[in-house]
């Protein structure tokens, strides 16, 4: 009788995530993730109770690993490094990044995650302090429009190995300068209905 395959919860964990880089969530069955460990399904679940269960550690080491370019301190305006890390990301883990952000429709909430992450982030930046956060939302989602489709190029190769100087030049002339236009067309405006309100 054959030896029966041992795996550790690490090994399986690895595996699965070569899966998820590559092929996305939906790929990642007890039959598939087994096929590529060449053994059966048992080693599986005697260390994870579902697939489900997998799923949600694989999207948390994805977090992770996404949360490390997004708070990488590169200039001094946190919104921005939000931006440069969300392309980063796409440039460096280009299957992690599409398998999230272009595969995974059926996984709305995954994406939605992902997009909160770098909400927060950008929240923290004191520019957008005293703003109501209907409009804070209404930027963040204008800036999103245009990182994600940055990002989308870089990780489709559209842009070859960009650096991080080209990703910041680009994201200050497009997103940075409409960003910062609009808090300051929104200020001014409030300015002057606070004057003219006296």
């Amino acid at each position: 009788m054959p030896k029966k395959a041992i795996f550790t919860k690490e090994q399986i964990h690895k595996k699965a995530f070569e899966m998820f880089e590559k092929h996305g969530l939906d790929e990642i069955t007890a039959r598939n993730l087994a096929k590529a460990l060449n053994a059966s399904p048992a080693p599986i679940y005697s260390c994870y109770g579902s697939m489900d269960e997998l799923k949600k550690d694989l999207i948390s080491r994805a977090k992770e690993v996404f949360i490390e370019y997004v708070k990488k301190q590169e200039t001094d305006m946190i919104f921005l490094n939000s931006g440069i890390g969300l392309c980063a990301f796409a440039r460096e883990e280009k299957q992690l990044f599409k398998s999230i952000f272009l595969k995974e429709k059926a996984y709305n909430s995954v994406l939605k995650e992902f997009r909160d992450l770098m909400k927060d982030e950008m929240s923290k930046d004191e520019r957008f302090s005293g703003l109501p956060s209907e409009f804070k939302n209404e930027l963040f989602l204008e800036c999103w429009f245009y990182g994600h489709g940055f990002a989308t190029l870089i990780a489709t190769e559209y842009f070859e190995d960009p650096s991080n100087d080209f990703i910041k030049e680009k994201l200050l002339n497009g997103a940075g300068t409409m960003l910062l236009t609009r808090i300051d067309n929104y200020r001014k405006r409030n300015r002057h209905k606070k004057i003219s309100q006296e």
